[in-house]
């Protein structure tokens, strides 16, 4: 079924294509193993490709500055309706993360890992750790990449195309649409000027569900910028907004640390 779906889209960009509606990366004849393991690989003229090629430099400052990065640890303040959370993140390139949750007022917190394999959880400090079901998994895996989903371009299974430059949050913004064959749509919008994310829209194609990411205050002191405040809605209704306070790179962060205890 989403094998169908994704071909259905490249059709769907195709007749679009034709009529100006959007404009689709279009593959290279021959895709090398080497190809589609790049990150930022060179690029044509089309108008999707040089937004492209734009957008890696400034978001990353280029491929040399972007190989300089492996990890990044961050901590912060996670708010919502019932509760203030602390937060300490994990991440390490290309999947690995950690999210550690922890409740003062109980003194007690919750673990959510990926280790590149397994996502599992840890539902409080005296829980045993436990693998997520299915659907969890697959959501929790979808966002665990240290990069997105418009990087690696040429990977299989994937489809980007820019769709449209139109406001959003107070912010002109190209919109980039990539297709996975996961079964999921991302839609990014990023600053015609700056080139950061003003705001990710994911949809599952599978259930039709919407969830959205608002960034705001950037950090642009940090080899990358990254957003200090981050707002999440599900279905368009406000769920957290994460604070952050503290962002570290490179420091040491090893695989075993995302692995689930025994």
């Amino acid at each position: 079924m989403m094998r169908t779906i994704f071909i259905f889209f490249s059709l769907l960009s195709s007749v679009l294509l034709a009529h100006g509606k959007v404009s689709v990366l279009e593959w290279p004849e021959k895709i090398t193993p080497a190809l589609r393991n790049t990150a930022m690989p060179e690029l044509g003229d089309s108008p999707v490709e040089k937004i492209l090629e734009k957008y890696y430099k400034k978001r990353t400052g280029g491929q040399e500055n972007w190989d300089k990065i492996e990890s990044v640890i961050l901590t912060g303040e996670l708010k919502t309706k019932d509760s203030k959370l602390a937060l300490n993140a994990y991440q390490k390139k290309p999947t690995f993360i950690k999210l550690v949750l922890s409740n003062k007022e109980v003194h007690d917190s919750i673990t959510l890992s990926y280790d590149g394999k397994v996502a599992w959880k840890q539902m409080g400090s005296r829980a045993e750790p436990e693998n997520m079901d299915d659907t969890e998994a697959r959501r929790f895996i979808h966002n665990a990449r240290f990069d997105n989903y418009l990087f690696y371009p040429f990977a299989e299974g994937k489809r980007i195309s820019h769709v449209a430059t139109v406001p959003t949050e107070g912010a002109i913004c190209h919109q980039m649409r990539v297709v996975l064959d996961t079964g999921y749509q991302v839609d990014y919008f990023f600053d015609i000027r700056t080139f950061l994310e003003i705001k990710v829209v994911n949809t599952d194609l599978r259930s039709g569900a919407v969830s959205s990411i608002i960034y705001k205050d950037y950090d642009l002191e940090q080899p990358i910028p990254i957003a200090k405040k981050v707002k999440s809605f599900e279905e368009g209704e406000w769920v957290s907004t994460l604070l952050l306070d503290n962002i570290k790179l490179n420091s040491g962060i090893m695989p075993w640390m995302f692995s689930r205890p025994e």
